[in-house]
């Protein structure tokens, strides 16, 4: 029998970035995925900024960035009646290398520049997977095993016993894991064995997505340069993703009720919304269906779920895999804590409170946003036509189109989520910020994100927290805060003592005392370190809730 700390059901995006967390904090894991290597098909193609943020860790950030969108390709995208039809809205950012070079850019994009190192990353998925697997190779406390498949599980108060089997040579052995986490999808089996339900709405639309190169694509239309172009007719309804800067591309294309996506032509159906033939290869063609759905349930004791086992979203917004990631890592620090002995025993218990109004959250969010793309999805020739009715319908729609500029600007989405139903996060008594899906407004509150900001010496404060707990003291002397940090080490709380003499920095976290949890979440701070700072110290890791 093979043991191992965690077993890994599934090697997608979320599967893999829960490993390399894991791995990264010495926890030595099994990750089983049935397929025979990763999916080269692109699905998500926004990589968030706090997901870099957690990247950035890792040392890998750069191999993301470098693999997507070139830094200076124009970040335009496109609502139109077709490719071989009319304009209808457009947002025009400018490419990112010339936001890195320029730094007073003014409005929107400054603001957001400084609320993060980064702003979303046009990375395919497979290319993030691919990147993340590398990754994991380098880590030998790791195993990745593709063509082997979880069959069943049965978990006990000290762990779970799970049978794998090999595809390959049919032969099936035993697993014992302290934790069994399942990222094994939408259709997950872990999920399903545990007869955990869905809420939300299924079934909003199917799609055929069309993964092909068009080395002409880009001089076969009128359009600039685009990021996205979203094709408003009914017969081409869906949209189309840029992945190197011109010459491969996703289209998404929406099917009509009834259509079975195996008899959609998918070089007609790119040459249809272009309006013209050209040179077209066909890479892969995979169907999926939009849903907005969330588990009732995201654990049961030492079986865990992730991602799109949780959650399943509509990809509008870009919320789906960067969602599972976060839940990667929220959980990845409390499964460490409980392997190596100094997490309550409730801690897991958090992942579901503070995750779930998550999921439920963004799913609603991605599916808002998809609602109002799909009610402008509705019209035929009228989009075209040269007449007084299709003007004024012309005129409506780009009025109505404004309001998808939050597929674009989610920072709010992204980053601004907030455990405020977490019981081992410790409130301050402060007022809760809005919650705005489209702007982020950064505060050190408790069970907010730790708010980056540039230090004098010209790198991010991310990158001086310690990989488990820190402990930051802006301008004061540390007499006081050693006394917590020899309490935290007495209860065996892994923590950093971190001290930032920055004004700038002080008046963004608000307090003298700040604690920041491994996963980059702030979990307690106040002016003064008080005297049952040990109570606080347990609660935080789930001993005292």
């Amino acid at each position: 029998m093979k043991e191992v700390s965690v077993l890994i059901s599934g090697g997608g995006s979320v599967g893999l970035s829960l490993a390399a967390e894991l791995g990264w904090r010495n926890i030595d894991c099994m990750v089983v995925e049935q397929a025979s290597g990763l999916n080269n098909h692109p699905r998500a193609n926004a990589v968030a900024n706090r997901t870099m943020e957690y990247y950035r860790r890792w040392g890998i950030d750069k191999a993301i960035t470098e693999a997507g969108i070139p830094p200076d390709h124009p970040a335009d995208y496109y609502w139109v009646s077709s490719l071989h039809g009319r304009q209808l809205h457009r947002i025009s950012l400018p490419p990112f290398k010339k936001i890195r070079e320029v730094k007073d850019t003014g409005g929107y994009v400054k603001e957001e520049h400084t609320w993060s190192p980064y702003l979303k990353t046009i990375t395919g998925q497979n290319e993030v997977e691919e990147v993340v697997l590398n990754y994991i190779r380098t880590l030998s406390n790791l195993s990745m095993n593709f063509n082997v498949s979880l069959e069943t599980f049965e978990q006990d108060s000290a762990g779970v016993t799970s049978i794998i089997k090999n595809l390959k040579t049919g032969k099936s052995e035993e697993v014992r894991s302290k934790y069994l986490v399942g990222c094994d999808g939408g259709k997950s089996m872990v999920r399903e064995k545990l007869n955990i339900g869905l809420s939300g709405r299924a079934d909003m639309a199917k799609f055929v997505s069309i993964y092909f190169k068009a080395p002409n694509f880009m001089k076969c239309h009128k359009f600039g340069t685009a990021n996205i172009f979203f094709p408003l007719h009914k017969n081409y309804a869906g949209f189309l993703l840029n992945w190197d800067g011109g010459t491969t591309f996703t289209y998404h294309l929406m099917l009509k009720p009834g259509q079975l996506w195996n008899e959609v032509n998918a070089k007609n159906s790119i040459e249809a919304v272009l309006g013209k033939t050209t040179d077209i290869e066909i890479i892969s063609v995979q169907p999926w269906t939009a849903h907005a759905l969330v588990a009732d349930k995201y654990h049961d004791k030492r079986i865990i779920m992730a991602g799109d086992a949780v959650h399943l979203f509509t990809p509008t917004g870009g919320f789906g895999m960067n969602t599972g990631v976060s839940d990667a890592i929220d959980i990845a620090w409390k499964i460490q804590a409980m392997v190596e002995g100094w997490g309550g025993n409730k801690l897991i218990n958090s992942y579901f409170d503070e995750r779930h109004p998550v999921g439920v959250r963004n799913t609603k969010e991605a599916a808002d946003c998809f609602d109002q793309l799909n009610s402008v999805m509705q019209y035929g020739d009228i989009l075209d036509e040269e007449s007084e009715r299709a003007e004024k319908l012309r005129e409506k729609l780009s009025f109505n189109l404004k309001e998808q500029d939050k597929l674009i600007a989610s920072s709010g989405t992204l980053l601004g989520y907030r455990y405020n139903n977490s019981s081992i996060i410790i409130p301050d008594g402060t007022k809760e910020t809005i919650d705005n899906p489209r702007k982020y407004i950064p505060t050190a509150r408790p069970g907010h994100r730790a708010p980056h900001i540039w230090l004098d010496e010209g790198i991010s404060i991310y990158d001086k927290f310690g990989k488990n707990f820190t402990l930051l003291v802006f301008n004061e002397e540390l007499n006081n805060a050693r006394i917590l940090i020899s309490e935290a080490e007495s209860i065996g709380i892994p923590i950093k003592l971190l001290k930032i003499d920055d004004h700038e920095a002080f008046s963004l976290y608000e307090n003298k005392y700040v604690i920041v949890r491994p996963d980059l979440m702030i979990a307690w701070r106040s002016d003064n370190i008080p005297e049952n700072s040990i109570d606080i110290l347990n609660k935080i890791i789930g001993n005292k809730i």
